[in-house]
C-alpha cells in the first residue's frame, strides 16, 4: 500500500486549479463529543448531511461520526441512542484535507483509505471550515471521480 503523502499530485489533463475550498460545503455540521446518538442522528436528518465533524469548543477537529458509525456502534449493538455520547463512537483524529489542498488530492485520499466524508481545515486558524463528501466531488468535480476508485480497484486486483 501506498502512504497518503506519496500519493499523485497531478496527471496529464487534470486540472490542480480545483481547490477543496471550492467545492468545500461551508460552514460545516459540527458537534461535541457529549452530543447523543440521538440528538446526532436528529441533526444528520434535519441538515440532510451524512456526517457531523466533531470540534472541541475552539473549532479544531477531533473527529467524524457518519450515518454508518450510527448504525454500527450504537444501532446494531442494541445500545440506548440516547446514552451514547459521540465521543465515544467517533473516528478519532480522521483523515483530513486542507483548504489549499486539491480536490484532486481529496479524491484520492477518499479512494486509498475508503472513506465517503473529509473535514476541510484552515491551515492558519487550525479550525474546521467545511467538509467535502464524495457526492460533492461527483456533482461539482466529476472528472475526479474515478480517483475515489482507483486505489480501492487495485487493492482488490492485487487480493488485499
Amino acid at each position: 500500500m501506498i502512504p497518503p503523502h506519496t500519493l499523485s499530485s497531478g496527471a496529464p489533463g487534470m486540472s490542480e486549479d480545483v481547490k477543496c475550498r471550492d467545492i468545500m460545503s461551508a460552514p460545516p455540521v459540527t458537534a461535541s463529543v457529549f452530543t447523543t446518538a440521538e440528538e446526532a442522528a436528529q441533526i444528520m436528518v434535519n441538515r440532510k448531511v451524512g456526517s457531523l465533524i466533531i470540534v472541541d469548543d475552539k473549532g479544531g477537529l477531533l473527529g467524524i461520526v457518519t450515518k454508518t458509525d450510527l448504525v454500527r456502534g450504537v444501532v446494531a449493538k442494541g445500545l440506548p441512542p440516547n446514552k451514547v455520547k459521540l465521543g465515544d463512537i467517533m473516528t478519532r483524529d480522521p483523515y483530513y484535507v486542507t483548504t489549499e489542498d486539491s480536490v484532486r488530492y481529496a479524491a484520492e485520499l477518499m479512494g486509498y483509505h475508503g472513506i465517503g466524508h473529509l473535514p476541510v481545515v484552515d491551515m492558519e486558524s487550525g479550525k474546521v471550515v467545511g467538509v467535502i463528501s464524495m457526492r460533492d466531488i461527483i456533482r461539482l468535480a466529476p472528472h475526479f471521480i474515478e480517483l475515489v476508485y482507483l486505489y480501492k480497484s487495485r487493492e482488490e486486483e492485487q487480493g488485499l
